[in-house]
């Protein structure tokens, strides 16, 4: 089992935190790239090693979100309405992956199949968004971290958009 721990700033363009482990080391270096249109976010390990990339698709009615692995293997996200419920389907080519949980607390678990292999929570009494990621099996660790940065960007998007209105 694994602890990842980051905090994003509060004041913002692009996001430039660190990931930490349950030690305060660092494990991951999170980059967004500055974009007028779109969004681009790349993630490297403590060596400053290319670990993942998500893209995020511009023309889309809901928010859809590519990501691709060091190793070559892909992950799309994509954000539908269901019933009056948010839902974040993953696909991936030999993982079935599910979110489910509490969308609007923040307060998720992540299945492969029915097996549960992570917990993501988001503290709510602090100034800026800050996440504790639970993984079961060293083997998600870049896939949850990956997930967990595509459903905030979903739901920076939301709240950018509810203030606007």
């Amino acid at each position: 089992m694994k602890k990842l721990y980051f905090k994003q700033k509060i004041i913002k363009i692009t996001d430039h935190y660190e990931v930490y482990n349950e030690n305060q080391e660092i494990e991951y270096y999170v980059d967004q790239d500055f974009k007028f249109i779109g969004f681009s976010v790349n993630v490297t390990d403590a060596k400053r090693d290319y670990v993942f990339n998500i893209e995020k698709e511009i023309l889309s009615i809901f928010p859809k979100f590519y990501i691709n692995f060091r190793d070559g293997s892909n992950i799309t996200m994509k954000s539908r309405f269901s019933m009056l419920r948010k839902k974040i389907d993953i696909e991936s080519d030999d993982l079935s992956l599910r979110l489910e949980g509490d969308y609007f607390n923040y307060d998720f678990t992540v299945y492969n199949e029915d097996e549960a292999i992570a917990v993501i929570k988001k503290k709510f009494l602090s100034f800026s968004d800050t996440y504790e990621l639970t993984i079961f099996d060293d083997y998600y660790t870049d896939i949850i971290l990956a997930v967990t940065i595509g459903v905030d960007c979903i739901k920076d998007d939301e709240r950018r958009n509810s203030q606007s209105n």
